[in-house]
């Protein structure tokens, strides 16, 4: 039993981070097919019996218009149940201080503007809009057991890495 408990907690953690990795992709991809911006969010929320902010634990693109508006360019995608993004700056560098939902005007399926999120854009060059001082730009995930905002990562993580020049991902798991 613990040797198949294993084998899914990992197979959670992967799945996670290719949904994080391909939502990257695809949004970066359509940045230059658009030649416009698409803003990335990552949302933060609760599930009961959560309490206090929650967790992040999604993520959505959003094509940006000539008008300055954010249109949504596909659902929410959520990662698995057991798995998180870190929220802490050490192990997820693009986690800065996020926007509420309310501020952002957009209300998501479940928890309506219940929510925070950071974001940041894909340009149409396929560059991103974070800065190039800093090239290490990343997320981390691991399983929502091993707590939040840790200081160091747990035995068991993968890491989305993005170019902030380029707009390229990649996925490290150690």
């Amino acid at each position: 039993m613990p040797a198949v408990s294993s084998v899914m907690r990992a197979s959670d953690l992967r799945t996670g981070s290719q949904i994080l990795s391909e939502q990257l992709g695809l949004a970066r991809q359509m940045a230059i097919s658009k030649n416009r911006s698409v803003e990335v969010r990552i949302y933060q929320y609760a599930v009961p019996p959560e309490t206090g902010s929650g967790k992040f634990r999604a993520i959505q693109t959003f094509e940006i218009l000539d008008s300055g508006v954010a249109q949504p360019l596909g659902r929410v995608c959520r990662l698995p149940s057991s798995v998180l993004i870190d929220s802490g700056s050490t192990l997820s560098s693009i986690i800065k201080t996020p926007s509420s939902g309310a501020d952002v005007g957009y209300s998501l399926p479940e928890v309506g503007k219940s929510y925070q999120c950071v974001k940041f854009r894909f340009l149409p060059d396929g560059s991103t809009d974070l800065s190039t001082a800093n090239s290490s730009w990343f997320l981390t995930l691991h399983h929502a057991s091993e707590g939040d905002s840790l200081s160091k990562a747990p035995a068991d993580y993968s890491t989305v890495q993005i170019d902030p020049a380029n707009g390229r991902t990649r996925i490290y798991h150690p």
